[in-house]
């Protein structure tokens, strides 16, 4: 008798507390949420169609965005006028005038290095575009595809 006495006393002794455990488990919580970087990562914007907006619409239609197109030797055109790369901003700034438009499409080459393209987008940014839009021409095996 003594034996099972025992045993069922042994038993109830060996209970595991959870609160400490608990309680470490929310000191890390709130130390990770604590220490933790949030990172804002600014997106593109885009601006949808509303179905109800059928004026806007026909008064954007009636804007001409700037169009540049890079050819692949690095030579640029703007809005169909060939202009060098020291012209480019100008050109740039007096096309969106021009045309009351602030958005800008880059027309690349398949064989236009990146350094050209990314030239293109720099002095588009630095004359005040809010929009790009990137546009290539495909050959005719990749449109086959």
């Amino acid at each position: 008798m003594k034996s099972r006495a025992r045993r069922k006393s042994l038993s109830s002794e060996l209970e595991i507390n959870l609160t400490p455990v608990i309680d470490a488990v929310f000191l890390l919580l709130i130390f990770f949420m604590i220490t933790t970087v949030f990172i804002d990562v600014k997106g593109l914007t885009i601006d949808l169609p509303s179905a109800d907006n059928a004026q806007n619409q026909d008064q954007q239609q009636q804007k001409k965005d700037v169009n540049i197109q890079v050819s692949g030797n690095g030579e640029y055109t703007v809005n169909g006028e060939v202009v060098s790369a020291s012209e480019l901003s100008s050109a740039i700034k007096s096309a969106m005038d021009i045309n009351n438009n602030r958005n800008v499409i880059i027309h690349g080459d398949p064989e236009t290095e990146h350094k050209y393209i990314v030239y293109a987008m720099d002095m588009a940014q630095g004359q005040g575009a809010e929009g790009m839009a990137f546009a290539i021409e495909q050959s005719e095996a990749e449109t086959a595809q």
